[in-house]
């Protein structure tokens, strides 16, 4: 049988701790740290346990105490509190984690200030992910030597918190718990409305032009299932679209890429798919699109072009996600095949990530809408397909 030990906390609420499987004890001038064995081990895997008046004993005295909190509580029918045993230093915060999250935090006066933030002191939160974390989880520095490892708390105050590429403003109280959040607006630096585009034919002053290479040779005779109209010699999508002088395979006759191959080669009407790709740029105020994160919509027009009401979510492509993508009306992306996940009828076993090839195209797109990056020129990059993260810009000096 499981034996469980108890902290209680400054306010009153007990916190159970699996005394089984601990392998270490880690004693700081601020807090009791113990972690556990990992392996086929998924329950408390870390204990964050914030001390008030830890100078009236030595790190030493209480690492012994600890260690004896565990042995007795490992042979006692009942559930001991480590309270009584630290001889008057009072814990005042307990972090039980289970599974834990990594994000970033930087002081912030207010929301407005918070969500423009760029966070950059790690932090762990005791809470399992997905999602914003809930009001009441601790949060917790790191050790910078290993970041997994919480090390002490997060002061009293207000913050920007980055959770992956969502952004909050925090309040954090006086004991390192979460007891406010407010989720921050989606900033994107640039926004392509496919519906713009039409019927084309798409030219390279077209701002929402923006277009994916695909791995076409996955798709058993997707030139003819699309009605592509390119030269049968040329090997569409061009792989390094912005080599050729004369762009045709971005803008021409021999263009594979999507959408603007089917726009401008297939005869395909864009203007009922209310489908949308935002980028957020790793800094809005440089014109580098190296770690930008791409977006897509599906209900940008619904809510009548206003990018804040529109639900944008991470490109990110997934082997067995169905639908491939939050909000998405036909589980796959309307316009590109038949739109669903499987790209059918051609095949019913080909897969979006498989299909995108991971190479993009992007117009010049001009003057961020949130920041002072300027894209002057068309530049083709190469983006991760499974975090939807630009990695490489391949052509910075394309002119379309």
């Amino acid at each position: 049988m499981s034996k469980i030990g108890l902290v209680r906390d400054s306010v009153g609420v007990n916190k159970p701790i699996q005394l089984e499987l601990i392998n270490n004890i880690v004693v700081t001038t601020t807090s009791i740290q113990i972690y556990y064995y990992t392996s086929g081990f998924n329950n408390n895997s870390t204990v964050v346990i914030l001390l008030e008046n830890p100078t009236s004993v030595g790190q030493a005295f209480l690492r012994e105490r600890v260690l004896k909190w565990i042995g007795e509580g490992i042979n006692s029918s009942s559930a001991l509190y480590l309270n009584d045993y630290l001889s008057g230093v009072i814990p005042i915060s307990v972090g039980v984690q289970g599974s834990n999250s990594s994000g970033s935090i930087i002081a912030a006066a207010d929301s407005a200030a918070a969500c423009i933030a760029s966070p950059s002191t790690l932090v762990r939160l005791n809470y399992s992910g997905g999602g914003a974390p809930p009001i009441g989880a601790g949060i917790y520095l790191v050790d910078p030597s290993a970041t997994a490892r919480p090390f002490g708390p997060v002061a009293a105050g207000n913050y920007a918190l980055l959770i992956g590429t969502t952004q909050y403003f925090i309040t954090v109280n006086s004991v390192s718990n979460i007891s406010f959040i407010e989720v921050c607006p989606l900033a994107l630096d640039y926004v392509f409305n496919l519906q713009n585009l039409g019927a084309g034919p798409v030219t390279g002053a077209d701002l929402d032009g923006i277009s994916f290479t695909l791995r076409t040779f996955f798709i058993n005779g997707y030139d003819s299932y699309v009605g592509f109209t390119g030269s049968p010699n040329s090997d569409p999508p061009a792989f390094f679209a912005c080599n050729f002088a004369n762009n045709d395979n971005i803008y021409g006759p021999n263009n594979g890429m999507w959408p603007i191959g089917d726009i401008n080669n297939a005869a395909k009407d864009f203007s009922a798919f209310d489908v949308s790709f935002g980028i957020a740029l790793n800094d809005s105020n440089s014109a580098n699109f190296n770690q930008a994160q791409l977006y897509i919509s599906f209900d940008l027009n619904a809510n009548a072009g206003v990018v804040a009401d529109a639900t944008f979510v991470p490109f990110q492509i997934d082997y067995s996600a169905n639908p491939a993508f939050a909000g998405s009306p036909t589980t796959g992306i309307p316009g590109i095949g038949d739109g669903t996940v499987f790209i059918t009828p051609t095949q019913s076993n080909n897969m979006f990530r498989d299909f995108f090839e991971g190479g993009l195209f992007i117009p010049a797109v001009g003057q961020s809408l949130i920041g002072t990056a300027d894209f002057t020129n068309g530049t083709y990059v190469r983006w991760d397909v499974g975090s939807g993260v630009i990695n490489n810009v391949e052509e910075p000096s394309c002119n379309p």
